[in-house]
């Protein structure tokens, strides 16, 4: 009984210490404004190499570059050019593979949601949707390509492609001689 008293009697003395306690440990937790704060403060202020370091690195990262004409037409030409020569063995085509360039290619982006497209892939099963798809042409050579990342910002191999063109014989297949 003793010690219930005197437990009731320090209750309320333990508790004026430990927010006693509390009050000084956070006076002391509070920042210290020190003189490398305030030249810190200025630094980041002023224009310094650091921040040119930082913005030069962003302004050329392939992602935040405007987009490249000349390499999405590369990439496009190339594997358009490589599709011709493992389909058609013809002489006329070797002829015109040399003539491809890019002021006598049409290209266009494609996207999933076309239903002409759709309808392509359904036929074409081995084909897969990505999101940068195109398509090019070159006189009779009409070519799906897709590609795995943007085309316009690195020159690459395209994932799958797919080439489609009259030829004058649909039945009679030429293999070239190894």
């Amino acid at each position: 009984m003793k010690t219930m008293e005197l437990l009731k009697k320090s209750l309320p003395i333990a508790l004026v210490l430990f927010v006693a306690t509390l009050s000084i440990s956070a006076q002391d937790t509070k920042p210290q404004s020190t003189p490398t704060d305030v030249s810190q403060e200025n630094h980041d202020a002023k224009e310094g190499q650091d921040k040119e370091l930082f913005e030069y690195y962003y302004k050329t990262r392939p992602e935040n570059l405007p987009p490249n004409k000349a390499k999405l037409e590369y990439n496009l030409i190339k594997t358009l050019k490589k599709e011709i020569m493992s389909r058609d063995y013809s002489k006329e085509s070797a002829e015109a593979i040399k003539k491809i360039d890019a002021t006598n290619i049409q290209y266009e982006r494609v996207y999933r949601e076309s239903k002409w497209l759709r309808g392509f892939m359904t036929q074409n099963t081995h084909l897969n949707y990505s999101e940068f798809m195109y398509i090019v042409k070159h006189d009779k050579y009409m070519c799906f390509v897709n590609f795995d990342v943007n085309p316009e910002t690195y020159l690459q191999q395209s994932r799958q492609s797919h080439l489609v063109f009259a030829a004058k014989d649909k039945f009679e297949i030429v293999i070239p001689k190894p």
